[in-house]
């Protein structure tokens, strides 16, 4: 089976963006089968020509397109433009079209193909939008024309790859009568090895969403404000920022009980490194003000740690409150109050961990996440010589 993938997939010299281990681990899979050839085509700005290169069995197209910024003034059409084109020129070669995502135009690039095509859900641009923050900022202009060819083109796709409530029941209001297969995405080994048991109990929270107001930033900054005049707690922060940043956004909440000494924000984390931090913390706090199926929740799942998250999108798909983490609101308190109580019951803490991971174990089963890829292509493409 020929197998052709667009999307926002890593290039192997620019390593700064997400790593997007839901890609890179499926692809490694289908890679290793003897009787599957994978094409992986992406854009990118950056490169000064279009490449094609061969690595760990997969072949890598990248074409050039202009800086984003400078084509988001064009609604995006020159690399709209560019896809399509190639596609047009390569599409007899393949068997099937697998499109990652509808946040970049990928699902307007492969909107008119001939291939039997079937699209992973990511995030629904329609409805992050709603969550962007007041201050107009580069992402109101580049969000918004991403959502009006969500809602134009992805009516033309007849079948659909989600995990959640969140995503299927948007997929199905934007297209409906689609075609939609449920199936998980692998996640990155070094979180399948679980946490090594502690004597003393850590003292920190752990936040991994950066400096970003959607993830909730603001909430968590005040809920260690709270929690700080209770205990002695440590705060880790992971993802974009930096130390001096996070200070003066402390300092602009009048958060006077936090200790600086005792925040740390270390930066972006390579898979491992975050692991390795995962032994330092006693939960993670995940207050995100919307998300369909954060791996930053199902990574933490998978090794043992705790969850505290928000009751958002399709994250209630991924914990059941007091079984597989704690859900909470955006209520300051109410997050609070969740993150004392694993915090004050350590045998609850336990519990939920050793069942969320019993659960991540089977959710994210590589080998079963393979086999169910295979079938939803060989559906896809037996729909596809029916009609």
């Amino acid at each position: 089976m020929n197998v052709l993938w667009i999307g926002a997939y890593p290039h192997y010299k620019f390593l700064q963006g997400h790593p997007v281990p839901w890609m890179t681990m499926l692809a490694n899979q289908l890679a290793s089968l003897p009787d599957i050839s994978l094409t992986v085509v992406s854009y990118h700005s950056d490169i000064s020509q279009d490449e094609t290169i061969r690595l760990n069995g997969v072949t890598f197209v990248y074409l050039k397109v202009p800086d984003d910024k400078v084509d988001l003034l064009m609604g995006y059409s020159q690399r709209i433009k560019r896809m399509r084109a190639y596609l047009a020129e390569v599409e007899d070669g393949f068997d099937v079209l697998h499109i990652h995502g509808s946040e970049q135009q990928y699902q307007v690039m492969g909107a008119y193909t001939k291939l039997p095509t079937v699209l992973s859900v990511q995030g629904i641009v329609t409805e992050y939008l709603n969550y962007l923050p007041r201050k107009i900022d580069y992402r109101h202009a580049s969000w918004r024309v991403a959502a009006y060819y969500e809602k134009k083109f992805l009516p033309h796709i007849n079948h659909f790859i989600c995990r959640t409530h969140w995503d299927t029941e948007h997929t199905l209001r934007l297209c409906p009568g689609a075609v939609v297969h449920q199936n998980w995405e692998p996640i990155r080994h070094e979180f399948y090895e679980p946490l090594n048991p502690r004597p003393n109990q850590a003292t920190a929270l752990l936040f991994v969403g950066g400096l970003n107001p959607i993830k909730g930033i603001r909430e968590l900054l005040q809920v260690f404000d709270r929690l700080s005049q209770q205990g002695n707690f440590r705060l880790i922060i992971t993802g974009a920022g930096n130390k001096i940043q996070l200070s003066a956004l402390i300092r602009s909440y009048s958060l006077t009980n936090i200790n600086l000494d005792r925040v740390e924000h270390r930066g972006q984390l390579n898979s491992s490194d975050l692991r390795a931090t995962y032994e330092e913390a006693f939960c993670l706090v995940h207050p995100s003000y919307i998300d369909n199926s954060p791996n930053s929740i199902c990574e933490a799942q998978l090794a043992g740690l705790p969850v505290v998250a928000s009751d958002v999108g399709g994250v209630s798909s991924l914990i059941t409150s007091g079984s597989t983490g704690l859900l909470t609101s955006l209520d300051v308190k109410s997050i609070a109050d969740a993150v004392l109580t694993l915090w004050n019951n350590p045998a609850l803490a336990r519990s939920i961990a050793d069942m969320a991971r019993l659960v991540a174990l089977q959710r994210h089963d590589a080998k079963q996440i393979l086999q169910n890829t295979l079938k939803i292509y060989d559906a896809v493409m037996a729909a596809h010589s029916y009609a």
